[in-house]
């Protein structure tokens, strides 16, 4: 039996139906198709306590051939929900579940009131599974972080000011890939000045100046699984607000990461690196939540905030990310990936963080 056949049939005995259907069009849920599969392609899923079968089409027959041998594939020709139905009631499965936050409302109008099955709706069950990583993912995950900070570290002794941020994002993600990454993990964040204060912030144009604080929030995916880094410096020299400001966050980290352990609430976890946060004054100044899980998605169970209710298990990899943000200012987000273990915790990021630097 494969990893992917074990995981396959973990799956069906959580699920209360004769099949579970997953669907990956234009990248709607590449990741749970690939969990399950091993197959990087476009298509659905059928899972049932006997096996499963992939449906494909054209475009990707010769690569299912190649991903997934020992997986049956049939051939799609027409509409993939058609497709589907088909499969379903030549098998006669009766009661077909599916994952809510995944598949699409189109697929669930196409497929809705055939009298062959019934959908049944859950959540993502399939997320629950992939929450507890293997030893072979989170060593994907450590190679991953890896590559982002040998990229981060060869990028830091060419900043100088008057760099645009846009610039420095684009040199970022070509270190990367240099370095064996398929790509960044998600849309590389590069902020300078005031615009570090803006936790989502998208690089543009702006030119990096004396006194900026510089923050990077950056991934690479290696092999499928992603990575997730978040370090500022400062620009020129370290002004004495900045210095300060970091010092907070860096101890916020601090708490967070030591509060991580197998029996931990996700919730306990948040409240400790918050109250560091709320204890200085600026616990408006942290809105989001502490962390989340990464994998296959760069965002993914556990989810480690204020609203968790979940537990934390030996073999999750979640972020650890407090972040104070000033408008007008900046902000500092100090940001590092967490496996849980059996005896507490593992780092998988070690770029340093014990003090602001100052680059250029």
């Amino acid at each position: 039996m494969t990893l992917y056949d074990e995981r396959r049939v973990a799956l069906m005995k959580e699920v209360d139906a004769d099949a579970f259907l997953v669907a990956n069009l234009e990248g709607s849920d590449a990741a749970t198709l690939r969990y399950l599969t091993g197959f990087t392609g476009e298509g659905a899923l059928l899972v049932t306590r006997e096996g499963g079968l992939l449906l494909t089409d054209s475009r990707y027959t010769e690569q299912a051939g190649r991903e997934v041998p020992r997986l049956p594939v049939g051939p799609v020709t027409g509409e993939y929900p058609q497709a589907v139905a088909a499969a379903l009631k030549e098998r006669s499965l009766k009661r077909v579940a599916f994952a809510s936050r995944r598949l699409s409302h189109y697929w669930v109008l196409r497929l809705r009131g055939r009298r062959a099955f019934r959908l049944v709706a859950l959540e993502d069950p399939v997320m629950a599974l992939r929450s507890i990583k293997g030893e072979a993912e989170i060593e994907k995950i450590r190679r991953a972080a890896s590559v982002a900070e040998a990229a981060l570290a060869d990028l830091l002794e060419t900043i100088r000011i008057g760099m645009t941020e846009r610039e420095i994002a684009l040199d970022l993600e070509w270190r990367m890939r240099e370095r064996g990454a398929e790509g960044p993990a998600f849309e590389l964040i590069v902020a300078a000045g005031k615009n570090s204060a803006l936790p989502h912030y998208r690089p543009g144009e702006r030119k990096i100046a004396e006194a900026d604080l510089l923050l990077f929030d950056i991934g690479a995916q290696v092999d499928g699984y992603c990575s997730d880094l978040t370090r500022v410096v400062a620009v020129g020299r370290v002004p004495a607000r900045a210095k300060e400001l970091y010092d907070l966050v860096l101890r916020a980290n601090r708490a967070g990461v030591e509060a991580v352990a197998p029996g931990a609430s996700a919730r306990d976890v948040d409240a400790a690196a918050r109250a560091v946060i709320a204890d200085a004054g600026h616990g408006d100044h942290f809105g989001h939540g502490l962390g989340h899980g990464v994998g296959l998605e760069i965002h993914e169970g556990p989810h480690v905030s204020p609203r968790s209710d979940e537990t934390l298990q030996a073999r999750m990899v979640t972020t650890i990310e407090p972040g104070v943000y000033l408008p007008g200012f900046g902000g500092v987000r100090i940001e590092d990936l967490v496996a849980v273990r059996e005896g507490g915790r593992e780092l998988l990021t070690r770029f340093p963080s014990e003090a602001l630097v100052k680059v250029g």
